[in-house]
């Protein structure tokens, strides 16, 4: 005669390793789903990061631009050449040296042409910045050209900067200025 332990034992078909089993792979599916879900997250922060920080580069190499146009009376930074004296010969169809004369009517911006931000017709900004792929550039256009020709007739600029992060995330920051040019009263 058969002892009912042995009896049960023949009995059993597995059931509870077959629910443990759906367990651990449920359970693997959620952890799984989890570390995505931060990878993912870690991705779009470090990708917000650095759009912030070529944003930032960018900024900075405007306010650069900014000040060779105007000067800084409070910091006792005059202008710089070409603005001060105002030479409009130096500001060519290229940009070399990244001044740019007036714009052609219809012709798509000069700043969306990847050329435009070489070394030779662009200028690099003073400020260094840190966390960016490469140093931050900007150009200088000529908007309007003087009504008279009076030397002190103001003149306005569309100064345009260009950053890229880490991860070569591109950041365009435009402003224009309108300046006298140097040697007015």
């Amino acid at each position: 005669m058969m002892t009912p332990s042995l009896n049960m034992k023949s009995r059993q078909s597995g059931v509870a390793l077959v629910t443990g089993l759906i367990f651990m792979v449920v359970l693997t599916i959620i952890v799984i789903s989890a570390l995505r879900s931060a990878t993912l997250e870690e991705r779009m922060a470090a990708n917000a990061r650095n759009r912030q920080v070529a944003l930032q580069a960018a900024e900075a190499v405007l306010r650069d631009a900014e000040i060779s146009i105007t000067g800084d009376l409070a910091a006792g930074v005059a202008a710089a050449a070409p603005f001060d004296p105002f030479t409009p010969s130096l500001f060519k169809a290229d940009c070399t040296g990244g001044y740019c004369n007036k714009p052609v009517a219809g012709a798509a911006p000069r700043w969306q042409n990847d050329a435009i931000w070489s070394a030779g017709s662009s200028r690099e900004g003073t400020t260094v910045i840190d966390g960016v792929s490469a140093a931050p550039r900007y150009i200088v256009e000529i908007v309007n050209t003087p009504i008279n020709t009076s030397p002190c007739d103001k003149v306005l600029y569309r100064i345009t900067a260009r950053a890229q992060g880490q991860d070569n995330s591109t950041v365009f920051v435009q402003t224009m200025v309108r300046a006298q040019p140097g040697l007015c009263p």
